[in-house]
């Protein structure tokens, strides 16, 4: 019996919803406005504006593979089915390395808190979050879904007061000031684009958890694409304060505290700083605990990772891969990486894997149009090459804009982990026959 069918089928729209939101409005927003800002300067008000509508395209090829095949660890089974087992194994390293993001969020949480509590280590604040969520998502889907509803309202609440407070003291003229617009050149605003898109993608992850929602083929894309737009609208009004309050070369890579200190009366700034804050990054770490292992857990029934590793316990949790996602956001926060690293490599990261999902709808359409006759969404095999193929061209231009801005070592060390992997599946993967099994029925799986 394959472990992903010990998995629970309890999630409905507004548990997606919740999840999505949390995603993308979680860390996103308060970990990447100051890095943005340093980049472009005000021009981050222009870049919140594109970055979710060229979100939506990039990420548009997930939308329809989760509304025509949904599946649990949806995007590796899709390259790996469709594109061969060496692309669904470049897929989850990529994945792996982009959670690196676990170490980026919770270095956010701690920089919030110690604005409110002083003399703390990051640290170590870090540290500790990332065990209390990592404990929370042993107990399972469910629990961390309705933790993140709770935590959802508070955040959006905090935020609102952000734009209610700080709006009318902004300086609109400073911000669309053209020499603030595009502070450091047209190639710096395409980077930050593409760092942005880590604030608005989040919504892309509910293609991993086809096997545990109750009307998956509706429900999944509706929640990704409402989630992401409705967000993005936030977001412009929240990069307007945080870029027009005060100068750009104080607020640059700098936590939105600085301006909500300066705009809030001093109970609101705490009211923010508890709820929109230290809630946004929680939300993200407890959501991505709830979805991050769904790629290798499809792998271990695979048999190209050991099948132990996916074993699930009678929560439906994949306590041991939890684990390791829990070691590799661990990882980062001991060797004292700086948040603006980590976010970019992250970001460069989890481009590269989307190009893999464009590729894998492109060859779905090609090979097996009559898969998205079942799609809710009704497209076209014609259109979803149109669309696979706008969204790599949207993708390879982020990721090679942000991948400019690392040290050299950062792109050698990632191709020295793809030839890894090619020699890993030419070597311990080479008897491993993948399941046709797009396709997935889940009807026998626990409801509850």
């Amino acid at each position: 019996m394959r472990q992903e069918s010990k998995l629970i089928r309890n999630l409905g729209f507004w548990d997606l919803m919740a999840i999505a939101i949390g995603q993308i409005i979680g860390a996103g927003i308060m970990s990447t406005t100051g890095v943005a800002i340093g980049m472009t300067g005000t021009g981050v008000v222009l870049a919140f504006l594109l970055s979710p509508i060229l979100t939506t395209i990039s990420i548009f090829p997930s939308t329809v593979l989760g509304s025509a095949v949904p599946a649990t660890g949806g995007p590796y089974r899709y390259t790996s089915r469709l594109l061969g087992k060496v692309p669904g194994m470049i897929y989850l390293l990529l994945h792996i390395t982009m959670n690196i993001s676990f170490a980026q969020w919770a270095l956010s949480f701690a920089s919030y808190f110690v604005s409110l509590v002083s003399g703390w280590d990051q640290h170590i604040i870090a540290i500790v979050t990332l065990t209390i969520f990592f404990l929370t998502n042993l107990v399972g889907t469910k629990t961390a879904a309705n933790f993140n509803k709770v935590i959802t309202l508070i955040l959006i609440g905090g935020l609102a007061m952000f734009v209610a407070f700080g709006l009318p003291k902004t300086d609109f003229s400073y911000v669309f000031d053209p020499g603030n617009l595009f502070k450091n050149g047209s190639f710096a605003f395409i980077s930050t684009l593409a760092l942005l898109s880590s604030a608005t993608a989040g919504a892309q992850c509910l293609a991993e958890y086809g096997g545990e929602v109750k009307n998956p083929g509706k429900d999944i894309p509706k929640a990704i694409i409402l989630s992401t737009l409705g967000v993005g609208v936030f977001y412009v009004l929240i990069s307007m304060v945080a870029a027009g309050n005060l100068p750009i070369e104080v607020v640059a890579d700098k936590p939105l505290t600085l301006v909500a200190e300066k705009t809030m009366p001093r109970a609101a700034f705490y009211i923010f700083v508890i709820g929109a804050a230290l809630g946004s990054t929680a939300s993200t770490i407890n959501s991505s605990f709830s979805w991050v292992t769904k790629p290798l857990l499809v792998a271990c029934d695979d048999g190209l990772l050991p099948k132990s590793l996916g074993k699930v316990s009678k929560n439906g949790v994949p306590y041991k891969l939890l684990t390791f996602f829990y070691l590799i956001g661990i990882i980062p926060l001991l060797i004292g990486y700086d948040i603006s690293f980590i976010t970019k490599f992250v970001t460069a990261n989890s481009l590269l894997s989307k190009i893999l999902v464009c590729l894998a709808l492109y060859k779905l359409a090609s090979d097996r149009p009559e898969i998205l006759n079942k799609s809710t969404m009704k497209i076209t095999a014609k259109g979803a090459k149109i669309i696979s193929v706008a969204g790599i061209s949207i993708l390879i231009l982020l990721s090679s804009s942000l991948l400019l801005n690392l040290p050299l070592y950062v792109a050698l060390f990632i191709g020295l982990l793809v030839l890894f992997v090619v020699i890993f599946v030419k070597t311990y993967g080479k008897n491993v026959i993948l399941e046709d099994d797009l396709l997935v029925n889940y009807t026998g799986a626990i409801e509850n």
